[in-house]
């Protein structure tokens, strides 16, 4: 792996991730609160939705609408489609953006404060 980055839940209301990037020296909001493909696999979301075939399809929509988003690794689409919108679990979605990327994820379960921005941005 060649560089570490860390997620933590956005501390903007309208956001659901921010991944903060030590080495470049910034951070990407990504993800709406609205629902996505973990919360609809996840028993316990008000997003649950028990029919395989119906999430599935909710997904695709989803990846086709931003299909012409950049797809770089500073991109927040690419962490949305990866993370929130390719596997059933958030730790799965990392998993595929760090192997994508090459990169480390440290993933922090809990909202980002201002001390964790500036220990880890400077």
């Amino acid at each position: 792996m060649s560089d570490t980055y860390y997620l933590f839940k956005s501390d903007l209301p309208k956001k659901r991730w921010v991944m903060v990037m030590p080495s470049h020296k910034h951070l990407h909001h990504f993800g709406s609160q609205l629902r996505n493909y973990v919360e609809m696999h996840n028993k316990n979301s008000k997003h649950y939705i028990p029919d395989h075939k119906e999430r599935f399809k909710i997904r695709n929509a989803y990846l086709r609408r931003h299909a012409r988003n950049p797809k770089g690794r500073h991109s927040p689409s690419i962490m949305s489609d990866l993370i929130n919108w390719d596997a059933p679990t958030y730790e799965q979605g990392i998993k595929a953006y760090e192997n994508k990327f090459n990169v480390k994820v440290i993933f922090k379960n809990r909202k980002i404060t201002e001390a964790d921005k500036k220990k880890l941005l400077g």
